[in-house]
């Protein structure tokens, strides 16, 4: 079991180092992960828009949470258990299933970071004006190059190569607070695995709430899908997303649909977007300034990518999706996440 209660020399050096905001939590192998704590909140504090009660990350199979607790670094791996801990390089070539054990792995309460812990991240974010930049460009940002960090293959911002960048090493507006105490790398680096959503033949499919240990068989059907404004001739991005209460438009094997902003996804005249899609960041409410871009496929079962990674540039983003791939993918720019609900 995790030891989360226990005030080591670690935990509570952290802990007042940044007022509580990032804990030290450890494994069933008593390996450490730095998590930044998120106080419950609830939708209408983000935006009446999202409708009112506690936001859906902060239950867990009908049971309300005080809090929950997302990896401050992306996951590096120890022992078959992912590891939240500065100055390492990410994770990488997983699949979507070596992700989700690998924190499953650490025991009771741990997880792969849910769409919903992530919306949660996201829509804070969102609320205070501010979101982080990221490892777009080579180990540096797009937007700002003079921000850069420290790149795993020790070559300088900018160059060719695999440019990952060592967990938490850009700047504090790489984080999700404009704060060393912030979560670090959710924009660029790695693409980043996430749990607890999924298309099959388009078709949204997720759990009610963060019931992150919940059977994918006992996933919701949302009623709505990623329709397509053409079939796509099997070369790659030749359609446009639409949300849709059925697809009208199959797309090719090989084809799939992409817009540079996921905020300017087309809705299907008559559609009314539910509550729950906007609160998941499937939707967006808010269609002025959320950034990055949106890829689906309407065939076949696909698992969710966030955040983007080191070459995406303007298309990463705090609210890049991408549901365009298989579990079974695997490349140096994927990574994952871990996170813990007590």
């Amino acid at each position: 079991m995790p030891t989360i209660f226990t005030k080591d020399t670690l935990r509570a050096s952290v802990e007042a180092a940044t007022g509580g905001k990032v804990t030290v939590l450890y494994d069933d192998k008593g390996y450490p992960s730095f998590c930044h704590v998120i106080p419950k909140f609830n939708n209408e504090d983000i935006d009446p828009a999202l409708g009112t009660g506690v936001f859906p990350g902060f239950i867990v199979g009908g049971v309300e949470k005080s809090e929950i607790f997302i990896g401050q670094q992306l996951a590096s791996v120890q022992d078959g258990r992912a590891v939240s801990l500065p100055g390492m390089d990410p994770a990488n070539y997983v699949t979507y299933d070596d992700a989700n054990n690998y924190c499953k792995n650490k025991g009771a309460g741990w997880h792969l970071m849910t769409n919903w812990e992530w919306a949660a991240v996201a829509l804070y974010c969102l609320k205070n004006g501010f979101q982080p930049r990221g490892n777009t460009d080579y180990g540096r940002s797009h937007e700002l190059t003079h921000e850069t960090a420290v790149r795993q293959d020790g070559l300088a911002p900018g160059a060719a190569g695999t440019a990952r960048s060592l967990t938490g090493s850009g700047p504090a507006s790489w984080r999700h607070n404009d704060d060393f105490t912030g979560i670090a790398d959710l924009v660029g680096n790695v693409w980043e695995w996430t749990g607890g959503l999924k298309l099959v033949d388009g078709q949204i499919i997720m759990p009610n709430d963060n019931n992150y240990a919940l059977d994918e068989v006992n996933w919701t059907s949302q009623g709505y899908f990623f329709d397509a404004s053409a079939a796509g001739d099997g070369t790659g991005d030749d359609a446009d997303p639409i949300l849709n209460n059925q697809v009208t438009t199959p797309m090719t094997p090989d084809s799939y649909a992409q817009i540079p902003n996921w905020k300017d996804l087309t809705i299907d005249a008559g559609i009314t977007v539910p509550k729950i899609l906007l609160q998941a960041c499937i939707a967006p409410y808010d269609i002025t300034n959320p950034k990055g871009a949106l890829w689906i496929r309407n065939y076949g079962e696909r698992m969710p990518l966030r955040g983007g990674n080191w070459f995406y540039a303007s298309h990463a983003g705090l609210f890049a999706l991408n549901l365009d791939n298989e579990r079974s993918l695997s490349r140096s720019n994927l990574g994952f996440r871990p996170a813990f609900v007590g």
